[in-house]
């Protein structure tokens, strides 16, 4: 078997049936088969993809074991020689996974390799070029530019060999040998959901390379869903539940003082953010608390965040999944 195709499944039955479609249309000159890692199984909502495609390989995880621990699941299960784990809200359009596996087989330098991400018009979604690039977006610091040259300094902008190289993969389309991934250990099971894919593709560059090409592309149907942030702004940028596995992430990858530093962003950030909205509510002669919506969101979060310090500052183990009433966007919302 030359590729093993892992999807996560949580609710997306009829999403995961247009994806099968589209791989099935798309992908030829290879052996793979397709592996379902069940986060939330309904008896016979499934019915309609294994009659389409009965020698799809299902499994129940038996609860909602997360992100992480489902790949697991499906890498363990896995007979091909290369690996790839592809959301259920993607569509392949062209032979994408059969180019991913021949950049693999003939570059022995790499060791996994990801997919351009595209929207539904095939225009490239923007994302995370490098780690650094991630870390320097979770500083909250003053649009100005002695701000952005003290955050270029302290996470300077990373440099490859090659234009296609990278150190940071999606996990939406994310292609390696099962044999890397094997001594790895898989993906890392204290992650439940974010991040988890900026963890693994950062041991995976300790041992290769890491690379986009151009000839990889697919078409990632980004959705809502319960843990995304519905009011941005500034200070609000990411949901608690992506903040707190970023926070996991950069504390392992990257060590205390690394995971210290941004607590201490935010600890100092909270009062100072106070201080000029009521100053300035105090000149326009407005109440105190007039227009202090982000304010209170941002303070809501960071005493969310503060339950989960010393237990990641500890290395506790996960996985980190955040519960209901501390998922402050969708309490807020509601």
């Amino acid at each position: 078997m030359d590729v093993s195709i892992v999807f996560v499944n949580y609710q997306t039955e009829a999403l995961l049936l247009n994806c099968l479609r589209s791989v099935y249309a798309h992908t030829n000159n290879l052996q793979f088969e397709c592996i379902v890692v069940d986060n939330h199984f309904i008896p016979n909502a499934n019915e309609q993809i294994l009659t389409e495609f009965p020698e799809t390989r299902w499994i129940d995880a038996g609860y909602n074991s997360g992100f992480s621990i489902a790949n697991n699941i499906g890498l363990k299960a896995a007979v091909g020689k290369y690996i790839l784990f592809l959301n259920t809200d993607t569509l392949i359009f062209d032979t994408s996974i059969h180019q991913a596996m021949q950049h693999l087989v003939y570059d022995k330098s790499l060791v996994a390799l990801g997919g351009n991400q595209l929207d539904s018009n095939k225009q490239a979604l923007p994302y995370y070029r490098t780690l650094n690039d991630i870390r320097r977006d979770f500083y909250i610091l003053p649009n100005k530019p002695f701000f952005h040259r003290l955050i270029n300094l302290l996470l300077p902008s990373q440099q490859f060999s090659r234009s296609e190289e990278t150190n940071n993969l999606v996990g939406a389309f994310l292609m390696a040998s099962k044999e890397n991934l094997l001594v790895l250990n898989g993906w890392d099971e204290d992650f439940f959901m974010y991040a988890e894919d900026a963890e693994l593709s950062f041991r995976l560059s300790k041992i290769g390379k890491l690379a986009y090409f151009k000839d990889v592309n697919f078409i990632h149907l980004i959705k809502e869903n319960e843990f995304r942030r519905t009011e941005y702004s500034w200070i609000n940028r990411f949901s608690v539940q992506i903040q707190v596995s970023n926070l996991l992430w950069i504390r392992k990858s990257y060590g205390i003082i690394a995971y210290s530093l941004i607590y201490l962003n935010y600890t100092l950030l909270a009062p100072i953010f106070w201080i000029w909205k009521i100053s300035l509510n105090l000149l326009t002669q407005k109440p105190l608390d007039h227009d202090t919506k982000n304010q209170r969101i941002f303070t809501q979060k960071l005493a969310v965040l503060y339950r989960y310090f010393f237990p990641i500052l500890l290395l506790r183990k996960g996985p980190y999944r955040i519960k209901q009433h501390e998922n402050i966007d969708q309490v807020i919302k509601s």
